[in-house]
């Protein structure tokens, strides 16, 4: 990691119209996957003609790559997420449907904070889309609503297949410097946070806590576990 990275964000957050002196920039990786199988105990399927859930928000790949809202992609060999990735394609045959990390100012939330659509194929059509939000208060703060689509899952009743819809909505403070997992009996979502000091220093992958991802969810922060109704996705689904 080059050390411009103060100078570059600093211009971004003025570029962005965000304020140096509440903006607090963090380290996030993300990875969403899709389970091989998903649990036979699911009850939460939605048909193939569910409405698209992204009504709204910046595409995150675009908003990434042209660095807009003060985001800064970090390059592959910064993650601190890739034995885990590693370890549920080998353990689990999962499907990696996104693995990201990027620097992100975050903000106390307002009706300004930007929705960000995520986006990703898997294996035999498998496809995640979704909207997320990144805020922060005492604790950072996630709002998500998260669906992986299989297609021709089931079959109606004359024999038409049909597609599976898995949804994941959650509303979850998080405490930083912790590795957070949303768990779902279809897919899950790993996240690391890592809160950026006022210097910036060269961001270094640290492998103990690579070596900590947890296989079942823990959150130092506090969660409510549930989706909020006032923060939820927009388009939210039925």
């Amino acid at each position: 990691m080059s050390r411009r990275l103060p100078a570059l964000l600093a211009g971004l957050l003025f570029a962005t119209g965000l304020a140096a002196d509440t903006a607090r920039p963090y380290a996030l990786e993300v990875i969403v996957f899709a389970r091989s199988t998903p649990s036979q105990s699911i009850d939460e399927v939605f048909p193939s003609t569910a409405p698209p859930m992204l009504a709204e928000g910046l595409d995150f790949e675009f908003a990434l790559e042209a660095e807009l809202e003060g985001l800064l992609p970090l390059p592959s060999e910064s993650y601190v997420l890739n034995n885990s990735a590693n370890r549920l394609r080998r353990q689990l045959g999962a499907d990696i449907l996104f693995h990201r990390r990027w620097i992100h100012p975050l903000l106390p939330l307002s009706d300004t904070t930007p929705w960000f659509r995520l986006a990703g194929l898997g294996r035999d059509g498998v496809r995640l889309d979704g909207v997320v939000r990144w805020s922060i208060d005492r604790f950072m703060e996630l709002v998500e609503g998260l669906r992986v689509t299989r297609p021709n899952e089931r079959f109606d009743l004359d024999g038409t297949p049909l597609n599976a819809v898995y949804v994941l909505q959650e509303f979850r403070k998080m405490a930083s410097k912790d590795i957070h997992y949303l768990d779902h009996p279809a897919f899950g979502v790993i996240i690391a946070a890592e809160p950026l000091p006022e210097d910036f220093p060269l961001l270094q992958t640290d492998p103990e806590l690579d070596a900590t991802a947890p296989e079942t969810e823990t959150d130092a922060g506090p969660s409510t576990g549930t989706q909020a109704t006032d923060v939820s996705p927009p388009g939210s689904l039925p």
